[in-house]
C-alpha cells in the first residue's frame, strides 16, 4: 500500500515538474523583460537628470550673457532658442519614460499573476510532499538562519530602501524643475505670439494711417488747385461783368445772368475752401 502511494505521488510530482518547467520558463522570460524595461527606464532617467543639470547651466550662462556688453539681440535670441530646444527634448524624453513605466507596470502585473499561480501550485506540491514524507518516511530539511543574520539582512533592506527613496526624491526635484521650466517656456511662447500679433496690428494701423494722411494731403492739394483756378476764373467773370455794365448795349437780363453765374461760382469756391479747411483740421488731428 505504501509503495502504491509512493508511485502515485511520484507520478504527480513528475507531471507537476513538467508543468512547472514551462511555467518557470515563462516567468524567467517575464523577469528578463521586466529587468530590461527597468534598465531602460533607469538609463533614460539618468540621461534626463543629466540633461536637466545641463539645462540649468545653460540658462545660468544665458542670464549672465544678457548682462554682458557683448550681448546682441541676435545672439540672445539664438541662445534662447537653444534653451527652448533643450527643454523640448528633455520634455519629450520625460514623456517616453512615462510610457516605459506604463509598459513596466503591465509586465509586472502579468508577472505577479504568474508568480501567484506558481506559488499556489508549489503549495500544493508541498502538501503532497508532506503526505509522501509521512507515508514513505522521507525527511524534508529546511534552511535556518540566525537572529543576527536576520538583523543584518533587515539592515541591508532598510539601507537599500533609504537609498532608493533618496534617489527618487532627487529625480522628483529635477523633474519638477523641468516641468516648471517647460511651463515658463510655453508661457513665453504665448507672450511672443501675442507680441507679434500686436506688432502686426500696429503695423497695419500705421499703414492705414499713412494711407489716410496721403489721401487727405492729395485731396487738399487737388482742391487748392481747383480753388486757385476757380478764383482766377471768377476774377475774369467779374471783370467781364463790369465791362458789360459799362456797355450800354448790354441788356439787363444778360447782366443779371452773368451776376447769377458769378454768385454760383463764389458759392462753389466757398464750399471748396470750407472743405479744404475741414480736411486740414482732420489731417492735423491724425498727425497729432
Amino acid at each position: 500500500m505504501k509503495t502504491l502511494r509512493f508511485l502515485v505521488s511520484l507520478t504527480f510530482f513528475i507531471t507537476f515538474t513538467c508543468q512547472q518547467v514551462n511555467a518557470q520558463d515563462d516567468i524567467k522570460a517575464l523577469k528578463a523583460q521586466v529587468k530590461n524595461k527597468k534598465d531602460q527606464i533607469s538609463a533614460n532617467e539618468e540621461i534626463l537628470i543629466s540633461g536637466v543639470g545641463a539645462l540649468k547651466r545653460v540658462k545660468g550662462n544665458l542670464e549672465r550673457f544678457k548682462t554682458s556688453k557683448k550681448a546682441t539681440k541676435q545672439e540672445i535670441e539664438r541662445k534662447e532658442k537653444i534653451v527652448a530646444n533643450m527643454q523640448q527634448r528633455l520634455s519629450k524624453l520625460n514623456n517616453q519614460i512615462d510610457l516605459h513605466k506604463k509598459d513596466l507596470a503591465s509586465l509586472e502585473r502579468k508577472l505577479a499573476r504568474k508568480l501567484k499561480k506558481e506559488e499556489a501550485k508549489e503549495a500544493e506540491v508541498k502538501e503532497e510532499a508532506k503526505a509522501t514524507t509521512a507515508s514513505t518516511g522521507l525527511v524534508v530539511y529546511e534552511d535556518n538562519i540566525s537572529d543576527e543574520q536576520k538583523e543584518v539582512l533587515l539592515q541591508k533592506q532598510k539601507l537599500e530602501e533609504a537609498r532608493k527613496k533618496l534617489d527618487e526624491e532627487r529625480k522628483a526635484r529635477e523633474l519638477a524643475y523641468l516641468k516648471e521650466q517647460e511651463a515658463l517656456r510655453l508661457e513665453e511662447e504665448k507672450l511672443k505670439q501675442l507680441s507679434n500679433q500686436i506688432k502686426a496690428k500696429e503695423k497695419n494701423i500705421s499703414k492705414e494711417k499713412n494711407t489716410l494722411i496721403s489721401d487727405l494731403e492729395d485731396d487738399i492739394s487737388i482742391n487748392e488747385e481747383i480753388l486757385i483756378s476757380g478764383k482766377e476764373g471768377l476774377a475774369k467773370m467779374k471783370s467781364k461783368l463790369e465791362e458789360a455794365k459799362k456797355d450800354a448795349s448790354t441788356s439787363k437780363e444778360s447782366i443779371e445772368r452773368k451776376q447769377a453765374i458769378i454768385n454760383k461760382i463764389e458759392n462753389r469756391l466757398l464750399k471748396i475752401e470750407n472743405e479744404i479747411d475741414a480736411k486740414k483740421q482732420e489731417l492735423a488731428k491724425i498727425k497729432g
